[in-house]
């Protein structure tokens, strides 16, 4: 069993979580040589897995790669898995039953670099030509928050990070679906900024215990011409269900993001006429959704009720059932709070005294969609 969660908590959660365990360098694969000329493997679909494991999280990655391995069998589905670990150079594997194939090696560069991944992605495109192709971003996550703070948005390379908006920009093509293998993605604001770049999300609001998914579970589940989105979430919940103690700690959603205009839709058109005073708002009153002492992340739909007490629900709530096809959560999380309220999205609340989270929130495209120009 190896349980620690991909972000910072006390000192006791340090012996078990991600942001705390050092990468043992015996255990990564020798130095490769670059396949200047790979060949192009042509399929119905292509799943790939953008690891940016430049961190901490590196030897977890290669656990991972292990259980996809083991779980996946040739279907005519490519599994290629692009990988940036520490101290090792970044390289590209195909996945076969029990096996792998490096099929390309890259100069060290920065994979929480936009431009980069982009150029990965691409290259990845031109070599499985598909009709059509799933994704997986597996890193560090903190939601829609600013690369630049002591946080981060998706991946980290040392200390980088890609924001969202940029992360939107940098995928190339329309994937079939996005799993986010990392803490916090499940916001709504994440969810309308990718919007236009994937039919479906699968992500979890909460943090992410450092196993992550299981894939030996859900790589069956995707890896098939017909990819069952809502058995690879279930496949996560039950998993994290069935541990015990801290280790019982998840939640999970999928998102249907055809359906993200008309939420944004409703959530303005419900504030629309509302009073909302940042100063005097109770935070604390909210489902939180993240471990931070100075929280950012909340159960979308718990907010709103708590906010807008007067306001018709009901537009909002059938809507939200329409998005969000699927969502679990466990009773608590790491036995530091319980979960009593999950609509399957996060959202921020703004904070009176972060001027600069406020002002970087109004980049976003879900300030002004969702009517949060009217809040601050």
């Amino acid at each position: 069993m190896k349980i620690k969660i991909k972000t910072f908590l006390t000192i006791f959660l340090f012996l078990f979580v991600s942001c705390s365990k050092e990468s043992n360098p015996d255990s990564f694969p020798p130095s490769i040589a670059e396949d200047e000329n790979p060949a192009i493997i042509s399929a119905e679909q292509t799943i790939i897995v953008y690891m940016a494991a430049d961190n901490n999280l590196s030897t977890d990655a290669f656990d991972d790669i292990e259980e996809m391995k083991e779980s996946f069998e040739d279907t005519g589905i490519n599994l290629v898995i692009f990988i940036d670990p520490v101290r090792e150079s970044p390289y590209l594997l195909e996945i076969t039953h029990s096996t792998d194939t490096i099929i390309k090696t890259y100069q060290e560069f920065n994979s929480a670099d936009a431009s980069q991944m982009q150029q990965v992605l691409n290259d990845i495109i031109e070599m499985y030509p598909s009709d059509s192709y799933g994704l997986i971003l597996w890193s560090h996550g903190t939601s829609w928050l600013p690369s630049g703070q002591q946080l981060k948005s998706f991946g980290r390379d040392n200390s980088e990070q890609i924001d969202i908006p940029d992360l939107a920009e940098a995928l190339p093509v329309r994937f079939d679906f996005i799993l986010f293998d990392a803490c916090l993605m499940g916001a709504v604001e994440v969810a309308y900024e990718l919007r236009n770049k994937t039919d479906y999300i699968i992500s979890s609001s909460a943090e992410v215990i450092y196993t992550g998914f299981p894939y030996d579970l859900i790589i069956p589940a995707l890896v098939s011409s017909t990819p069952d989105l809502r058995k690879a979430a279930e496949s996560y919940f039950d998993y994290y269900q069935q541990q015990s103690g801290a280790f019982r700690s998840a939640t999970i959603s999928l998102v249907d993001t055809k359906e993200l205009d008309n939420l944004a839709r409703v959530t303005n058109q419900l504030i629309s006429g509302q009073t909302f005073d940042i100063a005097s708002f109770d935070k604390t009153s909210v489902q939180r959704l993240d471990v931070y002492d100075e929280q950012y992340t909340f159960d979308f739909l718990d907010f709103i009720i708590k906010a807008f007490p007067e306001a018709d629900k009901r537009p909002l709530i059938e809507q939200l059932e329409k998005t969000v096809l699927y969502k679990a959560h466990t009773a608590e999380f790491i036995e530091m709070y319980e979960i009593n309220a999950y609509c399957g999205l996060s959202c921020y609340i703004p904070h009176s005294s972060r001027n600069d989270l406020n002002s970087y929130y109004k980049q976003l495209s879900w300030y002004q969609a969702g009517g949060y120009n009217k809040l601050f």
